[in-house]
């Protein structure tokens, strides 16, 4: 079983205290409404509804796990897919630059741009 992103432990006091407001007629149903629904995106995501929006608004990631571990609140996006022009290996010849996916045995290591 995958690993959840945010313990369910940490969710328990904050359902108690939704289940005393709707019990006490102190919530709309739609704040009630929202705040299952973000505890909903909190249990499958690791982000709050507000951190979604958040996270596409800025295009960081936005996280209240963040701040809750001390950071700040949204923060530069991991780049996880690798760039293909790195593991490119390119040399010059005479009228143009020939890029391969790995090294050519057959060209010098001085003809080579990156």
């Amino acid at each position: 079983m995958p690993k959840r992103p945010f313990p369910i432990e940490a969710l328990r006091p904050l359902a108690a205290l939704l289940a005393l407001g709707a019990l006490t007629a102190c919530t709309d149903p739609l704040s009630v409404a929202l705040s299952g629904a973000s505890v909903v995106s909190v249990v499958q995501t690791g982000k709050t509804i507000s951190d979604h929006a958040m996270s596409a608004a800025t295009g960081m990631n936005c996280s209240i796990g963040n701040s809750l571990s001390g950071e700040s609140w949204c923060q530069q996006p991991i780049n996880d897919t690798p760039d293909p022009a790195a593991s490119l290996a390119c040399y010059r010849s005479i009228a143009n630059v020939t890029c391969y996916t790995h090294d050519n045995p057959h060209e010098t290591a001085s003809r080579r741009t990156q």
